[in-house]
């Protein structure tokens, strides 16, 4: 199943979105938020549109995975961002940290049925 019926994933990805718009607004100058508006945009769209997971999951643990990745590219932007980096160095960073997810948390193994 697809995250996309996971009402947690949409969620997730609304407010990841919105509290990296208001983190970068604060972070950045007047003249950079156009470009933070594209990259917050870019970091949660290509979180959540990741596999959440390597292998077959339930629709609810990919809406739970999903809110994970978001989540974390998210955070690790807007981290990447009051470190100084650039903000496109921040979203790639968080890009980056989502990809991590399918990797650290696989699937759970199917048992064969007997």
């Amino acid at each position: 199943m697809h995250w996309t019926r996971s009402s947690v994933a949409w969620v997730a990805a609304l407010v990841a979105l919105f509290a990296l718009l208001r983190a970068l607004r604060r972070l950045l100058e007047p003249e950079d938020r156009p470009l933070a508006l594209v990259v917050a945009v870019v970091v949660v769209a290509a979180a959540a549109l990741m596999p959440p997971a390597r292998g077959h999951v339930t629709a609810e643990q990919a809406g739970w995975r999903t809110a994970l990745q978001v989540f974390l590219a998210a955070a690790v932007t807007a981290l990447g961002a009051l470190a100084g980096l650039g903000v496109v160095v921040a979203g790639g960073l968080g890009i980056a940290a989502a990809a991590t997810v399918p990797l650290a948390w696989p699937a759970p193994r199917q048992h064969p049925q007997r």
